[in-house]
């Protein structure tokens, strides 16, 4: 399938420029640029994807999940290639030579979650006609069944506002309780909690943080939460709704959480994590009880 280049990809384009060109002659002449899915098999059985490179010309790859990029591992990497850069979300490779018809070169990259598939490998070979130039690669597409289930619940929310549904499911029968505890001041991390409030109904809780990032940090975009035991295991993930879709420098805003009460004796104290989306920074919240 052919695709209109993305802007990432064209921004990419003048990398590949007079000097790689003059440095080496071009093996293909005016070749079709490509733009591409590529979807990772579940099945170690199942064919290497193939991606097709050449000389004088970048090719980025972009994945769906977080990568490790010091996971890295490619056939050739010091010989035949000008340019290998991985980071958490991409990998750049700008080869240096013409590969070989009949050895394709492996290369194997693993995801940061440690999740199945815990790697990707791609099998690169040179292109004849068209090069690769973007390749996005997905891990795990989702299937028509949860498409349509994650289309209802958009709707749903869309249909009620979230006290109707509250009150519609039987929630508010035995009241809700509200407790506001104040974080402690630090000027250490970029993304500060200012304060949290946990809300409690029969069979719910929902933790709302207003965070507070310094003015002279990168815009912070939410990504999920992560409910920790008292031991600092991850017990399970969950999405993260916020006033508005960032924090930008010097903002402050709320993000809230909300959890399943347990129907039986669990840790006294939770512990809630909120990860930023496509980075590394993060925020612990105050402990609290379920």
């Amino acid at each position: 399938m052919t695709l209109a280049l993305p802007r990432r990809a064209l921004c990419l384009l003048p990398l590949m420029g007079a000097a790689s060109a003059a440095a080496q002659p071009l093996p293909l002449s005016s070749p079709e640029l490509k733009a591409r899915h590529l979807v990772l098999p579940d099945s170690t059985r199942a064919p290497v994807p193939t991606v097709r490179i050449a000389p004088g010309y970048d090719t980025v790859l972009e994945f769906d999940a977080p990568l490790d990029p010091d996971s890295l591992a490619l056939e050739g990497r010091e010989e035949r290639f000008a340019l290998v850069e991985p980071t958490t979300r991409l990998v750049v490779l700008r080869p240096a030579l013409p590969l070989h018809e009949d050895a394709p070169l492996l290369l194997k990259v693993g995801f940061a979650d440690g999740l199945p598939p815990t790697h990707a490998t791609l099998a690169l070979v040179p292109a004849t006609r068209e090069v690769d130039v973007q390749v996005r690669v997905i891990r795990q597409p989702r299937s028509v069944a949860a498409l349509e289930s994650r289309l209802e619940e958009v709707l749903a929310r869309c249909e009620a506002g979230s006290f109707v549904k509250l009150a519609l499911s039987g929630e508010l029968r035995m009241g809700v309780t509200w407790q506001h505890l104040e974080a402690a001041a630090s000027s250490r991390s970029e993304v500060r909690l200012a304060e949290q409030d946990v809300y409690r109904t029969r069979a719910r809780t929902v933790v709302v943080a207003t965070l507070r990032l310094s003015p002279e940090a990168r815009p912070w975009l939410p990504g999920e939460a992560r409910l920790l035991d008292a031991a600092g295991r991850e017990v399970r993930r969950l999405p993260v709704w916020m006033d508005g879709t960032r924090l930008q420098p010097g903002e402050v805003r709320a993000l809230a959480v909300e959890l399943e009460r347990p129907a039986e004796h669990t840790d006294p104290l939770w512990n809630l994590e909120l990860r930023e989306r496509d980075g590394e920074r993060g925020v612990s919240l105050l402990p609290f009880e379920p």
